[in-house]
């Protein structure tokens, strides 16, 4: 027992003494095995605390709080009990806790979290996820959030994200300005831009949406054209393409065909199929119909 103490101190006293001092190890010309704080190294490097290190090679292994390092370049395997920090990641890194990174392109991991300006290839936060730019495979486990995600987003509550391409799955929601791809929400997906499938459990809401959308109870938005699934209703200003919900309401224009129990539109050039179909356009007696109204 002794004798492994002993060794445990000294491992420790090397590697933090080297944050000072500089480093201990058997290298050539920055080639070999490095224990301490060195900025440079070809082979396997031990280090208590990473500070302002500028490039490392093979495998770094770092067992406390990183310091600042905005110039690190890692290429290869970085493991971290706490958290691994670098500027740039070509291979595979992974924090017991979190995880931080300007650009990674390859596998980031972290135990609870993850911030990664830019991301090609894989990252996945054990509790959440933030960063600029995602392309690749991106999951938290309760929340993902970025500007710009193309590629496969998972956020066990929600995503959330400037702009969307790709596949996004949201336990409660998804949301962002753009979703063009496959969007799942457990409650709803809300978006100003939605161009592909869109599946929301209660709803699903936007400016202009435009594809295939399920929403379990509504959908609403502006511009909806394509086929759009509901629940209870399907409202917007301008509807075009094949509506399907108990209440079909254009405040303006369907263009298409509807079918719900009721169906509303002020401006029709189409077909209502429903007990109550209502085109304000029509001329009377034929404002209002069983079974169909039609205008072409």
């Amino acid at each position: 027992m002794k004798k492994e103490l002993i060794l445990a101190v000294f491992f420790i006293s090397i590697c933090s003494g080297a944050i000072q001092a500089g480093s201990y190890g058997l290298t050539v010309n920055d080639y070999g095995l490095s224990f301490g704080n060195s900025s440079y190294l070809n082979g396997i490097r031990f280090n208590l605390v990473d500070r302002h290190v500028r490039n490392v090679n093979g495998l770094n292994i770092t067992f406390w709080n990183p310091d600042e390092n905005p110039n690190f370049v890692m290429n290869g395997l970085a493991l971290a009990v706490v958290a691994p920090s670098m500027s740039r990641l070509t291979g595979v890194a992974i924090g017991g806790i979190a995880g931080v990174a300007d650009r990674v392109d390859g596998l980031a991991l972290a135990g609870i979290g993850l911030a990664v300006d830019t991301v090609n290839g894989v990252a996945i936060g054990g509790i959440g996820l933030g960063g600029n730019s995602i392309h690749g495979f991106a999951a938290g486990l309760i929340g993902l959030g970025c500007d710009d995600l193309q590629g496969i987003g998972i956020g066990g509550i929600g995503v959330g994200a400037s702009q969307i391409k790709g596949i996004v799955i949201g336990g409660i929601g998804t949301g962002a300005d753009i979703i063009h791809g496959l969007a799942i929400g457990g409650v709803g997906v809300g978006a100003d831009e939605i161009k592909g499938i869109a599946i929301g459990g209660i709803g699903v809401g936007g400016d202009e949406i435009s594809g295939l959308t399920i929403g379990g109870i509504g959908i609403g938005g502006d511009y909806i054209s394509g086929l759009q699934i509901a629940g209870l209703e399907i409202k917007g200003r301008e509807l075009k393409g094949v509506k399907i919900a108990s209440y079909c309401h254009a405040t303006r224009d369907m263009i298409g065909i509807s079918i719900g129990l009721l169906n509303f539109a002020k401006n029709l050039r189409g077909l209502q199929i429903g007990i109550v179909n209502i085109a304000r356009n029509n001329p009377a007696p034929f404002k209002v119909l069983p079974i169909f109204n039609y205008h072409k």
